[in-house]
């Protein structure tokens, strides 16, 4: 059932995308979730050029559309989680955990001889560096990281727990009060 529901949305937003977008990007090249480790669990792209900057906003919101992610298109604030890597790592500053939105640009010397930006939707815990399996890497940035945590059981059973000795105290609190009233 979710497999079905993920292939429609994604053929529905890749319909709107393609009737309704005078800025749709070019595909140069097609990406796959092992183009970084740890593996994306969906991608969009490789699209022609360098779409990380604020002059290409809606090709952005296009390519995060089909991996499942609506952005505002709030330029600055992606902006400023913009960052390249070192030896072929990209640490951006905040650990990455729950659903993981990035965008990547890979220059021309890189693998499959195209320049190209791509978008990938990974599941993270905690991750703190990935990298990019095509030579040429040039940039990237984060959309979106958190949420989709389910709490562990034993959270659960103490916010349980809780609420249950916090209605017991205020049930003898209000049996204790009768009494002294009467």
């Amino acid at each position: 059932m979710k497999v079905w529901l993920k292939s429609a949305l994604a053929a529905a937003a890749l319909l709107t995308a393609s009737a309704g977008s005078a800025s749709a990007a070019t595909v140069v090249g097609a990406c796959s979730p092992a183009d970084i480790s740890p593996d994306a669990v969906a991608c969009s792209g490789w699209y022609q050029g360098n779409l990380l900057n604020a002059a290409n906003i809606q090709a952005q919101k296009d390519g995060l559309a089909l991996i499942g992610f609506t952005w505002d298109g709030v330029w600055s604030v992606v902006d400023a989680t913009k960052i390249n890597p070192v030896n072929g790592v990209y640490d951006f500053a905040a650990l990455l955990n729950g659903d993981t939105w990035i965008g990547v640009h890979k220059g021309k010397g890189g693998q499959g001889g195209f320049e190209g930006t791509a978008f990938f939707r990974l599941t993270a815990d905690n991750l703190d560096t990935f990298t990019l399996d095509l030579k040429g890497g040039s940039s990237a940035v984060l959309y979106f990281t958190g949420g989709g945590a389910v709490p562990e059981p034993s959270t659960w059973a103490l916010l349980i727990a809780g609420f249950g000795l916090a209605g017991a105290a205020l049930r003898r609190q209000r049996t204790t009060t009768a009494a002294a009233i009467a």
